[in-house]
């Protein structure tokens, strides 16, 4: 497999799931630091990427080429979730600085950081 960096998306098999939580194969944001998605632990955190509006104030919109989407998306920023490196498919492509940034900061609102 290849290198799963902070910034890409990636296809993901997210099953089973609890509750409210997002399911099903998706694209998914890496947003844990690169030394961590490459160690011992083989977990790496993201964040689910859903193509339905819902008007979310925690979601950060995509719109197509970017990240390789294929339509307009939004990322889920309430949904962090710590997932293993044998639930990643394939790389679809990367965010821009813009759009980390905006997911950052939605990050230190949800986690008072």
């Amino acid at each position: 497999m290849s290198q799963l960096l902070r910034g890409e998306v990636w296809l993901t098999t997210l099953d089973p799931t609890v509750g409210r939580e997002q399911a099903g194969t998706r694209p998914a944001l890496i947003i844990s630091d690169d030394i961590f998605n490459q160690s011992h632990a083989e977990l790496v955190v993201v964040l689910p990427i859903t193509s339905k509006s819902k008007n979310v104030r925690s979601h950060v919109p995509v719109s197509p080429p970017e990240g390789g989407l294929q339509v307009a998306s939004y990322i889920k920023c309430e949904d962090v979730r710590s997932i293993s490196i044998q639930r990643f498919g394939r790389r679809l492509g990367k965010v821009t600085v813009q759009t980390m940034n905006e997911v950052e900061q939605r990050l230190r609102i949800i986690l008072s950081l």
